[in-house]
């Protein structure tokens, strides 16, 4: 019997571990595109506001990892939501749009959790990765540069397009219906790639794409692995914003 639960302990102690890790990913995957912008970006400088938005954005992708890699039934995500709600609110106060901006997304990811709501589908994916740009990255570049413009929007496109193609096995169960959904974000992906430069970077992320697509189309298992999706979205978005 001790063995059994030495066992079980270092089993749920390795399954935090991966849970830290794909959180940690997640995190540099959203903050590196908002970053390589506004690096750009003359008069660039960041304020005691990244603080909070950091720990917001942290705060997310550890909910959000919980979720899709339990099926979107983990009770520890609502707490970890609400922290994120104080976050913005503590961090923005003083710029309340941008604090509503970014309460959307802690307030749709807990309502990802209701199965009456039927948004663990494609309407939840497309959501989910629209709000992504719109938020994390958003708020990022807003807090480094102090303005918001739609060339900024425009430029941070694959954040929302790769979160399309490399979540939809986790948002769907599989059928003829995901497959339909994964080409069509894997083709709204190379379609946002096309915004940047045609360079090296950038034809790497789509073959990278590419590859990933035809892996998780025949690959029998229903879905991948969170961790090895995550890292290789990272990579792509890394690709991609290379400077």
């Amino acid at each position: 019997m001790r063995r059994l639960n030495s066992h079980q302990y270092h089993v749920a102690f390795d399954q935090w571990q991966q849970i830290l890790a794909t959180a940690a990913i997640v995190f540099i995957s959203w903050s590196f595109a908002p970053f390589s912008y506004a690096v750009g970006v003359s008069g660039t400088h960041f304020n005691a506001h990244m603080g909070m938005l950091f720990l917001y954005e942290f705060l997310i992708a550890y909910s959000l990892v919980l979720l899709l890699k339990h099926r979107f039934q983990a009770p520890l995500a609502w707490p970890l939501l609400g922290l994120s709600a104080l976050c913005a609110v503590a961090g923005f106060i003083t710029t309340p749009l941008v604090m509503l901006l970014l309460l959307l997304l802690p307030l749709f990811t807990g309502l990802l959790t209701w199965p009456t709501l039927q948004l663990q589908n494609e309407l939840g994916l497309f959501t989910c990765g629209a709000l992504l740009m719109l938020t994390v990255p958003v708020g990022v570049a807003y807090t480094s540069l102090h303005f918001i413009s739609w060339e900024i929007v425009t430029y941070l496109l694959p954040v929302m397009t790769t979160t399309w193609c490399f979540w939809t096995p986790f948002f769907m169960p599989r059928s003829n219906r995901r497959a339909l959904v994964m080409l069509v974000a894997l083709l709204s992906l190379l379609i946002s790639l096309l915004s940047h430069p045609l360079r090296w970077p950038i034809l790497a992320a789509g073959l990278i794409s590419l590859g990933w697509w035809l892996f998780t189309m025949y690959k029998k298992t229903p879905e991948p692995s969170l961790l090895l999706t995550c890292i290789t979205q990272m990579l792509v978005i890394v690709f991609t914003y290379w400077s």
